[in-house]
Formats: C-alpha cells, sequence, structure tokens
C-alpha cells in the first residue's frame, strides 16, 4: 500500500474497523442533549459523526476558558470520567482549551497529580529532543524518525504508561505534519487472524532488540541519540555499569554492516527478553506492545551509520531481512520475518487516523491501547511545533517478571 495516497480520515474518524473513510472535522456537534451553560463532564463531549466509531472522543469547553488553570480545574474534577474515557477510546483529543504556550501545557500536564514525569534525560528514547520546561519537551527532532507506527519507547525496558502532544503552531494547509494513531488491540486481533505462528511467538518467546549508537548525538537522524545520552553515561566503564545492571549485552566497535567500520567508541548492546504483547492496565485489552513494526524504520537507518541525515524513506523503503536481523530477534533467538513486519505495517495504515493539528490541541495517549506515528510534512523548518511530556510507568518489567 502507498501510504502516501490513503485516504484521509481527520481526528477522530475510525480506530477499530477494517474500512476507509473520509471525514472532516468541521461537521463537529456536540452532545445534543446538553446546553453550552452545563458544565457537567458530558458538555464538553463532541462529537462530529452520529455514525463514527464509538472509541473516537474529543473534549472541548463548551464556553471559552480564559486561563489555563481552568482546565487543570476541570481535569482534577473530572478525572474519574476522563481515565475511564481513556480506558475505553485510547485516546483523548482535547481542543479549544487555552494552551499557547509549553508553561500552559506543562501546567496542565501537572494536573493529573498521581502520574509522575518520565523525563528526557531519564527516559530511553532513541529520539534526539530538547527540554523546553519543567515536564515538556520537544517531538523527534530528526526528519525520518517517528513515521512508522511505534509504543513509545517499547523498545526498551523503561516506557512510558501515557503521552502527552501539545500544538503550539499546526503545520500551513497542505504540507501535512497530523499524526496518525492506531488501536494496537485492533492489530493484535488482525495479525493473530492472519499470523497464528508469529503471534505465538510474540506471546510465548517475546523479543530482543539491538541498539547502535555513537557517542556523540545525531540529529538529522531518528534515532541518533548517542549512547551517553541513552544510558546517562559519561564514560564507556559507566555505561558498561549500567548495561550489565540493566541485563544488556554489548560490543564495542561493532555496527550493524561488518562492511562500514565504525570508531572503538561505537556501541552495539542488545537488550533483555522484552514482552511484545502486553494486556492494557485496568482493561481486558491484549495489545501488540512492541516496536517490532518501527523496526523496518530502524534497520534501514542503522544501515546508514557514519552517513549524515536519513538517506532513505521509511515509508517507502523496505529493509532486507538481514537488516532486520540486526536489529531484533525473538527471545528464543528465532529471527522476526520481514513480509509479517511489514504486513503489519499496511494494518496500521489502513486503520489508522489522523489527529489534524490545531493550534492549542493537546491529545492524551494510552501508550498501551494506541501506537501513533508522525505524518510527513513538507513546510521549512519552523513551520509546525508539536511539543511532548511523557508519564512514568511504575511498573515496567522485563518479559515473564
Amino acid at each position: 500500500m502507498d501510504v502516501n495516497k490513503r485516504k484521509t480520515k481527520c481526528i477522530f474518524d475510525d480506530t477499530h474497523k477494517l474500512q476507509t473513510s473520509s471525514q472532516i472535522l468541521s461537521t463537529v456537534t456536540r452532545h445534543p442533549t446538553h446546553t453550552m451553560t452545563t458544565f457537567d463532564f458530558e458538555s464538553f463531549i463532541v462529537q462530529h459523526d452520529k455514525n463514527a466509531d464509538p472509541r473516537t472522543f474529543i473534549l472541548s469547553p463548551p464556553k471559552p476558558m480564559t486561563d489555563p488553570s481552568e482546565a487543570s480545574e476541570f481535569v482534577k474534577k473530572h478525572r474519574h470520567e476522563i481515565d475511564q474515557a481513556m480506558k475505553d477510546h485510547g485516546a483523548i483529543l482535547f481542543r479549544g482549551f487555552p494552551f499557547a504556550e509549553a508553561k500552559d501545557f506543562d501546567s496542565f500536564v501537572c494536573s493529573w497529580e498521581d502520574w509522575q514525569d518520565l523525563s528526557y534525560e531519564k527516559s530511553m528514547s532513541f529520539a534526539v529532543r530538547h527540554k523546553l520546561s519543567n515536564r515538556i519537551c520537544t517531538t523527534n527532532e530528526g526528519k525520518s524518525g517517528g513515521l512508522v507506527f511505534h509504543h513509545e519507547q517499547a523498545q526498551t525496558p523503561l516506557w512510558p504508561s501515557h503521552v502527552f502532544f501539545c500544538c503550539l503552531l499546526p503545520a500551513q494547509p497542505g504540507d501535512g505534519g497530523a499524526t496518525g494513531l492506531v488501536s494496537s488491540d485492533l492489530v493484535y486481533e488482525e495479525l493473530k487472524k492472519r499470523h497464528p505462528k508469529f503471534m505465538q511467538n510474540c506471546e510465548e518467546h517475546g523479543v530482543r532488540y539491538t541498539v547502535y549508537a555513537g557517542p556523540e548525538q545525531d540529529p538529522t537522524k531518528g534515532a541518533g541519540r548517542s549512547w551517553k545520552s541513552f544510558f546517562h553515561a559519561s564514560t564507556k566503564e559507566e555505561c558498561e555499569v549500567k548495561l550489565k545492571a540493566g541485563g544488556w549485552d554489548w560490543e564495542w566497535g561493532v555496527g550493524p554492516d561488518p562492511e562500514t567500520p565504525v570508531g572503538p567508541d561505537f556501541l552495539k548492546c542488545t537488550t533483555p527478553v522484552l514482552d511484545a504483547v502486553k494486556v492494557a492496565p485496568g482493561t481486558s485489552k491484549k495489545c501488540f506492545f512492541n516496536q517490532l513494526i518501527a523496526t523496518t524504520a530502524n534497520a534501514l537507518e542503522f544501515s546508514k551509520v557514519g552517513q549524515s541525515g536519513g538517506g532513505y524513506d521509511p515509508l517507502k523503503d523496505v529493509p532486507t531481512q538481514e537488516g532486520i536481523d540486526a536489529c531484533v530477534c525473538f527471545g528464543n533467538g528465532e529471527m522476526v520475518p520481514l513480509d509479517v513486519l511489514m504486513e503489519a505495517k499496511e494494518i496500521c495504515e489502513e486503520n489508522a487516523i489522523e489527529v489534524c493539528w490545531e493550534k492549542g490541541d493537546v491529545a492524551l495517549v494510552s501508550n498501551y491501547i494506541m501506537m501513533h506515528a508522525r505524518r510527513p510534512w513538507s513546510g521549512p523548518d519552523g513551520t509546525r511545533k508539536l511539543l511532548a511530556s511523557l508519564v512514568a510507568e511504575k511498573t515496567c518489567t522485563s518479559f515473564g517478571k
């Protein structure tokens, strides 16, 4: 499937049916049983199509808010309803709330008082990001990064439970720049029907990911974070202490391509066995919680070690099976078949919905129930500004633990 020719489905259209459609957000209507003067939770619910999938969920104030503190009070007052909506829908778009700066977004994120921050400094994200305020950082700085559907940091033993996104500046019309979402439980169910043996391996054996990183950041790449930043270490010796404690395997001076030499400070490291399927907390939904699909992009990028920039299109180019083998395997050492990953990638694209950003939008995404992907945008640098905040998962575990 050529994803650049797919039909556009603006937020939120369809996350749980194997079909395509073309629906536009301009048809939004409010819940018909409430007036603009009521401020109970249901008066904030927006629905743009009576026939839309019931998992779609948009909240917008029935009367204009002028101060971000009002948005925080809304969250605190209706936290139970918001939590339930997240379990049911997997994502909520907060639209029309007064968020104009990073500090407004930061204040809103802090409204979830029992959620702790997973800071970029402490995270194990592959991406190069920049911290802007207390709990806020930029999204992926690499032009090629994040374009394939993924669960945030599911390729590491430390992942967030939820991800917040805030749009301070949407891309110009015609430049792209939306964010795609797809239900991970849908992907799990579809793969189980089509490839039961593959899914059996995922559930019984888990997966191991191999990371390749140099000592310096490379912001031209989607996975350009240095091992010093990734492991929060300043020396190879300090890095090895953390690798050993985390159950990683490692080698120095080894790259993904034997034909491309790398320096002695270049690190190849492999995770302990991690789950490939998880049940979303508080639900019975089994999710395809891993980074296998995005490995099709990582394999392409790691094959360009030593070259500046991407040099490939992760939405069109296809890696080799050898490239996948250099980046991931099942926990028992068996190879992960490339053809199944490419089919899973198509399943995601065929069932994706688009968050067509407006200025001030905040999306709260369950990192278990939903995968996300940044859509390409063609505008000049600085013409799209999206921020992120990650919520720490309190019970990160390795496979079977």
